[in-house]
């Protein structure tokens, strides 16, 4: 029971933190005091998980691409040794 405490107190902190961190850069950035910050951290963890989506999104598009480039070469290189032989 005192490891889950434990874990639990520790994962409320992170978030904590990480909304502190968050509210501090916007209040850095705007200017606005670092209360009225922390009522915008909401948006701001949306819009950063929609950017990090479209990111990911866009390196999956490239991968897969790169993958059927790579698996198109090999397959012309395959052809190209067995009519070879």
């Amino acid at each position: 029971m005192g490891a889950t405490r434990s874990l639990l107190l520790l994962g409320a902190g992170a978030i904590m933190g990480g909304a502190a961190v968050i509210a501090y850069r916007i209040s850095e950035e705007t200017g606005k005091p670092f209360q009225e910050a922390l009522s915008e951290v909401p948006a701001e963890l949306e819009r950063l998980y929609a950017e990090l989506r479209v990111k990911s999104e866009q390196a999956l598009v490239k991968g897969r691409a790169l993958y059927e480039e790579k698996q198109a070469e090999l397959e012309d290189q395959l052809r190209e040794f067995t009519s070879a032989h």
